[in-house]
């Protein structure tokens, strides 16, 4: 039983040919903070309950937190049918326009930029960006700004993947 919608787009799917794809990772002092932390709390165990457990409050720490960033980070995954920003899934078919923005460019988007926006910010990732603008009069949100390493490699994917699902005849 398919719950296929418009141009092979159903809801919580991704495509069958991905054509790109980036994961948003901290930089490494972000980790080295995390367990410069989980030392500090190792320390202080050591000093009230001996150095042993003091080790292993650190080690567990450490690997806690890294573990954390490592699964929250966001990732950014284009296909065939379905731009992925995190959790949030944008059918190629409603894309307007994709722009690519600089650091003074995606400063001015999360500055001044439409409230309504879908927002996928990462401060310690990058400081460019693309901006896709949505065709679809019934989304509440007018673009997406995404930030990226890679806003040309981005860029291009998405209009690329999009040329295909744009040519496809509304009545199918």
């Amino acid at each position: 039983m398919s719950n296929a919608g418009v141009d092979g787009w159903s809801e919580g799917s991704d495509g069958q040919h991905p054509t790109y794809r980036e994961r948003l990772y901290p930089p490494p002092l972000v980790f080295l903070l995390v367990i410069g932390l989980a030392a500090l709390a190792g320390i202080a165990y050591a000093a009230a309950y001996g150095a042993v457990l003091g080790w292993g409050v650190g080690a567990v720490l450490s690997i806690i937190g890294i573990g954390v960033l490592l699964v929250t980070s966001t990732s950014l995954h284009v296909d065939n049918t379905v731009l992925r920003a995190g959790r949030a899934r944008l059918p190629l078919a409603v894309i307007g326009s994709v722009q690519t923005l600089d650091a003074d460019a995606m400063r001015q988007a999360r500055r001044h930029g439409d409230p309504r926006d879908y927002l996928v910010l990462r401060a310690w990732s990058s400081r460019s960006g693309v901006t896709v603008d949505l065709a679809d009069d019934r989304d509440p949100h007018p673009r997406w700004v995404l930030t990226t390493r890679h806003p040309e490699r981005l860029a291009e994917a998405i209009r690329v993947a999009a040329e295909p699902a744009n040519d496809t005849p509304p009545g199918r």
